[in-house]
């Protein structure tokens, strides 16, 4: 290996770079864009004087404004799955009520602006909910600075958008990490289904903040997706876990799986059928999610239980842990806040992943560099380590393991005059001697098949396509480029070789030791001729 290439980082640190990069990258945009807020705020909250039931099921508010000035323009407040109507002197200023047409009944949810300036005495509110299950919302009323508020709103809710955002990142990176991976480092699905899984979880996270309702209008995005993504989101994490955990509960797991598929067919028919809408069934979603959790539950108990102890376990033991404790208090905000409830789920969640893919990612580098190891080894042990050509047990074995020898061509070659040059000039001249004469040796027949250092002073080059080598030509650049080393070199000693090759005859040679037979008379003729000259 050269130094330009053990200095190289793999694949795998390289990935993990990127990743904690991205990481910082984000972070760093987080800590800007939010670190600048107005030095005073106009914000404040603003109660209606009056409410009012209708008919139809909407309430009326009656919002008193004059009491403030020309710096007050704009009221804000958030409504979830609610159509909204206001009325200033009995004139429509502002409505929220575009649904998704035959995607969905909802307007979704979003924060409600609507501009006021110092001559409105007063306003009416008309909130009408779409769904029963949401009558009981009451919105939270804000007055202030309209651009201020919008800001404030933007800004607050930055940080956990950019996580969400991070999630998604980071569950692209391992599709494309597998992707690329998966046949060298033999992985398993494993890893893609952790990628699905926090995809899942990473897209319905960011469709939950205030950023994207902010900078998205779409219905179908705000009131489809994110209910797609909690349902699709349990057969990768069930799959993910129980192979992650070595659970092997085989039967539980296909019954979860097969019952959030039939989850996942029975809520969407009845969704786009407009007999239940995905927000009137979000209790089964929820329920399905806490099986599967229970699940995951069950199987870290299960490990310490067997006191099957590991990293993975220790991983999910902890994460889980306080994962946990942020799902309860997370789902209480939901029932309980305006807006953006999931606020601390998601930070634990991308600590989460990124500690499961690292210690994932981390396995599999060290199963490589374990396959590695035994590479350099076996090199070793069949690497000849004065010449650096394949040694006798390489050659032994490429003989006994040798099936067709259809147009195999052997080269042998043997250094004249060695033991003399051992005895007079010592044994580093004689190791030099054999160096100089591999280096040539395998310079010239090296490109053409593979060459093994047999012996003390004998080498042999079994070449396996003789269709394409012209072997004469070979043979007189080989001993031309000794002679020119023997007249150029100033060795104390003289440099010689005798060479001799064959190629396999089917009439001749009856197998791979009958050719090397043939070959090395050829070299014994070469090594009397040159004694005779």
């Amino acid at each position: 290996m050269t130094q330009n290439q053990s200095n190289r980082l793999p694949l795998v640190a390289k990935v993990n770079i990127v990743i904690i990069v991205a990481a910082v990258l984000f972070l760093v945009l987080c800590y800007f864009s939010t670190r600048e807020t107005a030095a005073v705020s106009l914000t404040e909250s603003i109660e209606p004087f009056g409410c009012a039931n209708l008919e139809d099921g909407s309430r009326e508010y009656f919002l008193d404004l004059r009491d403030y000035d020309y710096h007050y323009t704009g009221i804000k407040f958030y409504t979830s799955h609610q159509i909204v109507t206001v009325y200033n002197a009995g004139r429509e200023i502002y409505s929220f009520n575009k649904t998704g047409g035959a995607f969905t009944s909802t307007t979704g949810s979003t924060w409600n602006f609507i501009p006021v300036n110092e001559r409105m005495i007063q306003i009416a509110v008309i909130i009408k909910p779409i769904y029963g299950i949401v009558d009981n919302q009451v919105p939270e009323f804000f007055i202030g600075s309209a651009y201020q508020m919008y800001d404030e709103v933007m800004i607050a809710s930055m940080p956990r958008f950019i996580v969400s955002l991070l999630i998604v990142i980071m569950s692209i990176l391992l599709f494309v990490y597998y992707y690329l991976m998966h046949e060298k480092q033999k992985l398993t699905k494993e890893l893609l289904h952790l990628a699905c899984f926090s995809l899942f979880c990473g897209i319905w996270s960011l469709n939950e903040t205030d950023v994207t309702l902010l900078l998205s209008s779409n219905k179908i995005v705000d009131s489809i997706i994110p209910y797609l993504c909690l349902m699709l989101v349990i057969p990768p994490f069930i799959q993910f876990f129980d192979s992650y955990l070595s659970i092997n509960c085989s039967h539980v797991k296909k019954y979860i799986i097969w019952a959030s598929l039939v989850q996942f067919v029975v809520l969407t028919t009845l969704h786009f059928m407009k007999i239940a809408e995905f927000r009137e069934t979000l209790i089964i979603m929820q329920v399905m999610l806490i099986i599967a959790s229970l699940y995951m539950v069950a199987g870290v108990i299960g490990q310490i239980v067997m006191k099957k102890y590991s990293r993975r376990l220790e991983i999910c033991a902890i994460g889980l842990s306080l994962f946990m404790m942020t799902i309860i208090v997370d789902v209480a905000q939901y029932y309980t806040k305006k807006g953006d409830a999931d606020r601390t789920g998601r930070y634990v969640f991308l600590i989460f992943i990124f500690l499961i893919a690292w210690d994932m990612i981390k396995e599999a580098n060290e199963v490589i560099e374990k396959g590695k190891r035994a590479k350099q080894l076996e090199i070793f042990a069949l690497t000849d380590s004065m010449t650096g050509l394949l040694n006798r047990n390489a050659f032994e074995s490429h003989a006994k393991s040798a099936d067709s020898l259809d147009g195999v061509i052997a080269v042998v070659a043997d250094a004249n005059g060695l033991k003399y040059c051992n005895d007079t000039f010592g044994h580093e001249a004689g190791d030099e001697y054999i160096t100089l004469v591999a280096d040539v040796f395998n310079d010239v027949y090296g490109k053409y098949g593979n060459c093994y250092r047999t012996g003390g002073d004998e080498f042999c080059c079994i070449i396996q396509e003789s269709n394409q080598v012209n072997i004469e030509r070979l043979r007189k650049m080989f001993l031309t480029k000794i002679h020119t080393a023997d007249l150029e070199g100033g060795h104390e000693y003289n440099i010689g070789v005798a060479i001799g090759d064959a190629c396999y005859d089917s009439k001749v040679d009856g197998d791979f030791r009958s050719l090397l037979k043939r070959a090395d008379a050829c070299m014994y003729e070469n090594k009397r001729l040159s004694k005779t000259s």
